[in-house]
């Protein structure tokens, strides 16, 4: 089998998914779908995926771009999930050295602004203590002249000191992209441009799905003992057999990228949003600085979700407010854009958006669609595991997990051998986090 994704690939795969049967077929190629994949197939179950647009494209490929544990979820006291987050964190740390590289990030104390020195000091000492490998550096407080010694161009006025501690950052799609090639190199048909009109029923069992080569315009049934619905927000269009209300609710974010000389930033920066006191990352980007994001609830056409010119100046005013000198306005903005988190939907409908439950959860209807919500790129191969465990259940084939174990993505001398061919460093550093060297 072979990780290459070309269209002579693609098509090989197509024929084979109108011709074959398969032990799971995955709906959907963000994160999640990709991760069930790679576990199916590495796993040596015989899977397919399909994905409508290109791999990616929905909300895995418009993220944060962070690989982290969930900080900000330790002021509700949600250890158990923060705990499981910051455990795959520094199991992606070890896998994929070449795509997920540690980051420091510093969160400054402000009095009458945000979280206190104290909040912060207890809260970096629990997020250390949860991560039972200590692959990154471990947290450390500065005083206010060793926070204007690491950020010079932050707000002086009330500053109170600050901590420090480590996440990390992917390309979001590249991440996608190399769990994509190793569940393509474990033997899985993976197809993109390829959509799942329906799910078809035999005897009152989901057995088949009906799939459009969306470039071909030809549609065809693809055959499995086993069908996961990984859509996303768009859970629920292929759930014809769920019970009781939809289950996703979608939360926007927008990010926006500005010039990072004009912010000042050196390295990524916590704030507190200006109107409402929200946690947001000011993080580099090469030369530019990227800002996000919101959270608020979103009712509307998920293929048509868009920055709105309130959200933008959300963002910019809280920039501004963290770094003075910035004086950012809408016609510094060099890119922006928007996405929808696929949220567990809670039993109250008047749950503030932030307050979303960030777990995940495996839905099983009546005709045995598997389908799973939730997550993010941090989590997404404990997820993978779980749905998979269930899939192998159903097919008593008792299976083990091989992915915690597995690397992913370009070799770690990726980036020495970019060098060798005369790149600088920056540009090895940037070529190796995307590309094999023969891609």
């Amino acid at each position: 089998m072979t990780s290459e994704l070309s269209p002579r690939a693609r098509a090989a795969n197509l024929m084979r998914m109108a011709s074959e049967t398969f032990d799971v077929v995955v709906i959907g190629g963000g994160i999640v779908g990709a991760g069930i994949a790679r576990d199916a197939a590495t796993r040596g179950l015989r899977t397919a995926l399909v994905e409508r647009g290109d791999f990616a494209s929905g909300t895995s490929g418009r993220t944060s771009r962070l690989v982290h544990g969930g900080l900000r979820y330790l002021k509700h006291m949600r250890i158990g999930l923060v705990r499981q987050a910051v455990r795959e964190r520094d199991l992606l740390l070890r896998q994929a050295p070449a795509l997920v590289r540690p980051l420091p990030f510093l969160i400054p104390a402000y009095r009458g602004h945000g979280p206190g020195k104290t909040s912060i000091r207890f809260a970096l000492f629990l997020y250390d203590s949860l991560s039972k490998d200590k692959v990154l550096p471990r947290r450390a407080w500065l005083g206010p002249e060793g926070v204007l010694m690491r950020e010079a161009r932050l707000r002086k006025e009330a500053l109170e000191g600050g901590g420090i501690y480590h996440d990390a950052v992917t390309d979001d799609a590249r991440l996608v992209l190399a769990v994509i090639r190793a569940a393509a190199n474990a033997g899985a048909a993976v197809a993109n441009h390829a959509e799942a009109l329906a799910i078809l029923h035999e005897g009152g069992r989901a057995t088949s799905a009906r799939v459009r080569d969306r470039i071909a315009e030809r549609i065809f049934e693809v055959r499995s003992r086993a069908i996961v619905n990984a859509t996303g927000v768009w859970l629920d269009r292929l759930r014809s057999h769920r019970e009781g209300a939809a289950t996703a609710r979608p939360t926007k974010g927008i990010h926006v990228l500005v010039p990072r000389d004009r912010v000042g930033n050196r390295g990524a920066v916590v704030m507190s949003a200006k109107r409402d006191g929200r946690t947001l990352f000011v993080l580099p980007w090469n030369d530019l600085a990227l800002v996000g994001t919101t959270d608020t609830d979103y009712v509307g056409d998920p293929d048509r979700v868009l920055p709105e010119a309130d959200e933008l100046g959300y963002l910019l005013e809280s920039v501004n407010e963290t770094f003075p000198e910035a004086h950012l306005t809408a016609r510094d903005v060099v890119s922006c854009y928007a996405s929808l988190r696929p949220l567990v939907r809670g039993p109250s409908s008047r749950e503030a958006e932030s307050d979303i439950s960030r777990r995940h959860e495996i839905y099983e209807d009546r005709d045995g669609l598997l389908s799973v919500l939730g997550g993010k790129l941090t989590t997404q191969r404990g997820m993978a595991e779980e749905v998979v465990d269930r899939v192998c259940v159903r097919l008593g084939r008792p299976l083990r997990c091989v992915t915690r174990d597995a690397p992913l993505g370009p070799r770690p001398d990726t980036e020495a051998e970019f060098r060798g061919m005369g790149f600088d460093d920056g540009a090895a550093l940037r070529l190796a986090s995307r590309h094999e060297p023969d891609a």
